[in-house]
């Protein structure tokens, strides 16, 4: 039968080998572990910029769809005046104006699908703090001009009842103001979320 030789470790001889041997062992692990963290860093900078680059994007649709809605804020404003000219015609006994069409205000489509996925894959952790914040502002303000958009949408939908109405009872000039009233407040407030979030994007280069 074939011997087999178990060779035994070499014993050290003196402090200086025993050294020499243990700071190639930790210069070894270091450099793994130095090598592994330049990888992740490498990679999570990567997500970071993609991320980045996704929401930025998206912003810049979202405002730029805003922007359509504030450039019809004077024609909205015209309206309503209109509206409110005819009440006070009513009021005054004088007959009420035929309105045979009512469009409705501008809708600006509003998208986060981006942000929220990056969110959840953790990719906007890796951005800055104060990065993260500015982006949150931008999206908080678009938040609540979609949420606005719906209600000024439901108000004008309620005012275009009285289209066609040439003799309207009191009871319909009574609804029609409270829709305007709301679609006035609607107004004011959809214009207010569109200036802080160009505003909050201003200042984030968007």
């Amino acid at each position: 039968a074939a011997s087999m030789d178990i060779h035994k470790p070499k014993p050290w001889h003196g402090l200086r080998e025993f050294l020499k041997e243990y700071l190639i062992i930790v210069i070894g692990v270091l450099t793994a572990l130095g090598a592994e963290a330049v990888v992740e860093r490498l990679h999570e900078g990567q997500l970071s910029r993609e991320a980045r680059a996704a929401i930025r994007t998206e912003l810049n649709l979202d405002l730029a769809s805003a922007l359509g809605r504030q450039r019809s804020e004077r024609c909205v404003t015209d309206r309503m005046a209109e509206i409110e000219h005819a009440l006070h015609k009513a009021d005054r006994g004088q007959p009420f104006p035929l309105f045979s069409y009512f469009g409705l205000p501008s809708e600006p489509t509003v998208y986060s699908e981006r942000w929220q996925a990056a969110t959840a894959a953790g990719r906007t952790s890796l951005l800055p703090m104060d990065e993260q914040r500015d982006y949150a502002r931008v999206y908080h303000q678009l938040a609540y001009l979609d949420a606005n958009e719906l209600l000024e949408q439901q108000a004008w939908a309620r005012i275009g009842a009285i289209q066609d109405v040439a003799h309207p009872s009191a009871e319909t000039l009574a609804r029609l103001r409270e829709a305007l009233g709301e679609a006035r407040r609607a107004d004011f407030v959809v214009r207010g979320n569109i200036r802080a979030a160009r505003g909050f994007a201003a200042r984030i280069g968007i």
